[in-house]
C-alpha cells in the first residue's frame, strides 16, 4: 500500500520504498509517508459492497437539524511517531466544538471541529488530524 501511495502521488523518497536504504536510517526500515496516517484506519471503499454501512465521518451522526451537506473547511495534521509496516493503527474521534447556526455564503450551517487521535499497537500517539467541517443547507438567495 505504501508503494501504491507513493506511485499515486509521485513521491520518490527512498525511505518509503527502498528497504536497503531505509535500514541505514534512524528508523531502521521502511516507514509510511506521514500523509497516509488516516488511510490506515478506514475500511476499503472499493468495491462498494465491502463498505460497512456505518463507515464515514463521526460528525455525520450529530443531531444538527436540516444541514445535510458537508464541506471540509480545514484539515490539520500533526505527526509524532513514524508508522512502520506491520503496525496496527486505531483512532479515537474527539468532538471539540459545534458552532451555533450561522449564515455563510454557502448557506446556513454549523461549523463542527473534531480531532482524530491515532494510536499504534503500543498505545503510543502517532498523530492527530483536526477537521473543521461546515454542515450546511442551501437557502434561497
Amino acid at each position: 500500500m505504501i508503494r501504491h501511495w507513493c506511485e499515486m502521488v509521485e513521491d520518490a523518497n527512498p525511505l518509503y520504498t527502498d528497504e536497503d536504504f531505509a535500514r541505514t536510517t534512524e528508523y531502521g526500515g521502511i516507514i509510511s509517508p506521514p500523509a497516509m496516517l488516516s488511510t490506515w484506519v478506514y475500511p476499503r471503499w472499493w468495491p462498494p459492497a465491502e463498505m460497512p454501512p456505518d463507515a464515514g465521518p463521526a460528525q455525520a451522526d450529530l443531531p444538527l437539524g436540516d444541514v445535510p451537506i458537508p464541506a471540509v473547511i480545514s484539515w490539520t495534521d500533526d505527526y509524532f511517531l513514524p508508522v512502520k509496516p506491520g503496525d496496527r493503527i486505531r483512532y479515537r474521534t474527539k468532538l471539540d466544538d459545534v458552532s451555533p447556526l450561522k449564515k455563510t455564503r454557502l448557506g446556513a450551517g454549523h461549523f463542527v471541529t473534531t480531532t482524530n487521535q491515532y494510536y499504534n499497537q503500543k498505545d503510543e500517539l502517532v498523530g492527530t488530524t483536526t477537521y473543521v467541517v461546515l454542515w450546511y443547507r442551501l437557502e434561497d438567495r
